[in-house]
């Protein structure tokens, strides 16, 4: 079976690390790339050595291009999504997909239609203590799971909301509502809000929150706390922010799961920390009463997440973070969003 051949759509900086792993990975190939800074487009296809194109209709219309990778402003994700679906294009988008759960069912309603896959980028999904997590939990190891802290602690510089994180491109749509649909919630913990549910298997039921704009001249929020239901009855906590001083290197993203029989401390997925287990009754080789570290190996989560949209396509299979799992988080996130706004608790369907 050949390489699946991806075009890109975005060549800002969230495309570096993907168009690295799909140029590296023997189950994929870069084929085009465009984006409307003609620049940006010119130097990915430098890059890579691959045409770059003046028009989306260029790339879209190519029948060598079996799938499509979309990094843009979030606001240009449901669109563009839309569009190359139309096409018959296989997509890989980023978060948070769409703005609204219209689109998102759009989206994945179009995508059953036509038989194309809709795979979302939530790469973190692949790190090794998530899969350890996941394993612990689906086994019982710490019996029912009955809360959930969740931590997003970053310390973003002033001009990320300008220039992002890699400065590759200048726009100010990161701290426009209209444009990127939210701040720290939207941005960053969606995906932990995403491992969760890979991880338990749980759904947020209901939401209330607080989320407020305390340090960024911007129109979205950098600090947000909420408490969230789940549909085992288990209770969680939520607490964000942009702009928090002492931040561990620029972020500290973590969470903790606590359950009847033991607790799992689950690092964050941008660090090199590893899965810390407690649990009352000994689990294979972990002992009982005692804080044990599982041991991890570093992964590079793009290949993992690359690869692994690229087999299930190749298998006629769903991708294996779908268009539906990026609406169910889209609408915790939203939910919050309602829940501050409103003053009430908000019931997720």
């Amino acid at each position: 079976m050949g390489r699946m051949r991806f075009g890109i759509v975005g060549c800002g900086g969230a495309a570096v690390p993907v168009c690295d792993a799909v140029s590296a990975s023997p189950f994929t190939a870069l084929a085009k790339v465009y984006d409307l800074d003609l620049n940006l487009a010119h130097d990915f296809g430098e890059r890579y050595g691959v045409p770059s194109v003046g028009q989306l209709d260029e790339l879209l219309g190519d029948s060598e291009v079996e799938a499509v990778y979309i990094a843009v402003p979030h606001d240009q994700l449901y669109p563009l999504a839309r569009q190359a679906l139309e096409a018959s294009k296989h997509v890989l988008v980023e978060k948070p997909m769409a703005l609204t759960l219209e689109h998102a069912d759009e989206l994945v309603a179009l995508s059953e239609e036509r038989g194309l896959a809709l795979g979302v980028f939530y790469e973190l999904r692949h790190t090794q203590p998530y899969a350890q997590a996941r394993e612990l939990i689906r086994a019982g190891a710490i019996g029912k799971v009955i809360g959930l802290r969740i931590q997003t602690l970053i310390d973003k510089p002033a001009t990320y909301w300008q220039f992002g994180y890699s400065g590759r491109s200048t726009s100010p749509w990161r701290g426009q509502r209209s444009r990127a649909g939210g701040g720290v919630v939207m941005m960053n913990t969606g995906h932990q809000l995403d491992a969760i549910r890979y991880i338990t298997g749980l759904e947020v039921t209901s939401v209330s929150a607080e989320v407020g704009t305390l340090v960024a001249s911007i129109e979205v929020e950098d600090v947000a706390a909420a408490t969230l239901r789940y549909n085992n009855g288990a209770i969680g906590s939520l607490f964000a922010g942009a702009h928090l001083a002492g931040a561990g290197a620029g972020s500290d993203e973590h969470f903790d799961i606590f359950g009847t029989q033991g607790q799992l401390k689950v690092p964050d997925a941008y660090g090199n920390g590893a899965l810390q287990v407690f649990l009352r009754q000994g689990w294979g080789d972990i002992p009982a009463n005692v804080w044990h570290t599982l041991p991890t190996a570093p992964i590079s989560v793009y290949a993992e997440a690359v690869k692994a949209f690229a087999q299930a396509v190749q298998r006629g299979e769903p991708a294996p973070t779908s268009g539906a799992d990026a609406r169910r988080v889209l609408a915790i996130v939203l939910a919050i969003y309602q829940a501050a706004a409103e003053k009430r608790t908000i019931t997720i369907q």
